[in-house]
Parts: structure tokens; sequence; C-alpha cells
């Protein structure tokens, strides 16, 4: 009997440190890029010119993306971050950054915006909406981003992104750089989207995506700018 008992508590151990390997498992890399490319349906390849990264080509309600995934080199252990990318409208950006900040304007990039206190006049600066406080709008067509952040609906998702550092200095994960829009997943700490959030739990991407997909749906219903 003595034995039967000992055979049983060794088999139930087994199992139980099994299960818990199983659990706490971290997968890699490569598993998780795998895993994504699977549940993307999208095709995975390297990045052209960029050594160690890796990217996605997908499609998501019929709108073609790129997820990319790639050493972050502001880190001195290695880290890595990713970036959903799709095209939006032709060559228009527009970003946000820290107030206050260097007032030089850089190509064909206008650094104006203020929090409307009243009427404003047409195309004469962005009018930030006010729960976007604490960030300056960069942008080369001041008239496109006035109808983008008069959306509230837009805006909603646009404070999604919004992030504040341990310093109080606010920042923003989403952007559109010359008719590229980009979402990026940070590398560490607490800014939304995260990384290694994203590595935990693949499937929260589809909520990204649907986020994008509404601002996608904004340009399409826009008239030629």
């Amino acid at each position: 009997m003595f034995w039967i008992v000992t055979i049983v508590l060794a088999l139930l151990t087994g199992i139980i440190l099994l299960k818990s390997n199983i659990l706490f498992h971290k997968a890699t890399r490569e598993q998780f890029l795998h895993a994504l490319e699977n549940f993307l349906e999208g095709k995975l390849r390297p990045i052209d010119g960029q050594p160690g990264g890796m990217q996605i080509d997908f499609f998501f309600e019929g709108q073609s993306f790129v997820y990319e995934d790639v050493p972050d080199r502001g880190f001195k252990e290695e880290a890595r971050k990713g970036c959903l990318k799709t095209k939006v409208h032709a060559d228009f950006t527009l970003y946000f950054t820290e107030k206050p900040r260097s007032t030089t304007i850089k190509t064909d990039v206008f650094i104006s915006s203020r929090i409307p206190d009243g009427p404003t006049l047409p195309d004469a600066w962005v009018a930030l909406p006010p729960s976007l406080k604490g960030l300056d709008v960069q942008t080369n067509n001041i008239r496109l981003a006035n109808k983008l952040l008069a959306n509230a609906r837009i805006v909603d998702i646009l404070r999604e992104f919004r992030n504040i550092d341990s310093r109080g200095s606010p920042s923003m994960s989403w952007r559109i750089m010359d008719g590229m829009m980009l979402l990026e997943f940070h590398p560490a700490g607490r800014k939304i989207p995260n990384y290694h959030d994203l590595t935990g739990r693949i499937a929260s991407i589809e909520d990204y995506l649907e986020e994008l997909v509404k601002i996608i749906r904004f340009f399409k219903e826009l008239s030629p700018e």
C-alpha cells in the first residue's frame, strides 16, 4: 500500500509540474511571430534592409496592413517593439509632440495648434481637442487635421493611445507620416499599446485593428483634399 500511495503522489506531482511549465512557458520571438502570422492569416518575411526586423503582410476588413517587429536600439538589453502600418491618405502627415518644444518648422510640416476657446478661423491653426491637452500637433494639412480632430469618435480613439510617463509628460503612440498610419507597440513600461502585452495575448491585436479601421473609414468618406 505504501508503494502504491508513493507512486500515485509522484504521478500527481509530475502532472502538476507539467501543467505549471506549460502555463508559465514564455514563447520565443519566433513562436510569437508564427502564431501572429497564423492569427492574422498573413505572410511573415524579413524587412528589407533592416537586420533582425520581421514583418507580416495581411488584410483586415479588406484593408492592407503590415505588422513590423524590430529591435529597439534605445535599450541596453535586447528589446523589441512592434508597429501596425497602413496607407490612409496620399501624403498627409499628422503627429503629436509634447509641449513646450522647439518652434522650428521642418520642410512642409506646420507646427500649429491650440485648444479652441471660441470660434476659429479656418486653416489658421489646428484646433486641438481639450482632451488632448499637453500635446501639440505637427501637420502638413491644417484643414484635413481639423476635420479629423473635430470627429468625436476619432478623438476618443486617440485618447486610448495617449500616454503619460512618470514625469507627467504626454506622448502619443499613433501618428500618420507621409500618408501612412502607424500604431506603435512599446517595448517596456506601462505605455499603451505594449509589446509584451501583445506577445502575451495575440488576439488583442484585433481590438487595435478595429480602432484603426474606424479611422480608415473617415478618410474613405472624405472628398479628395
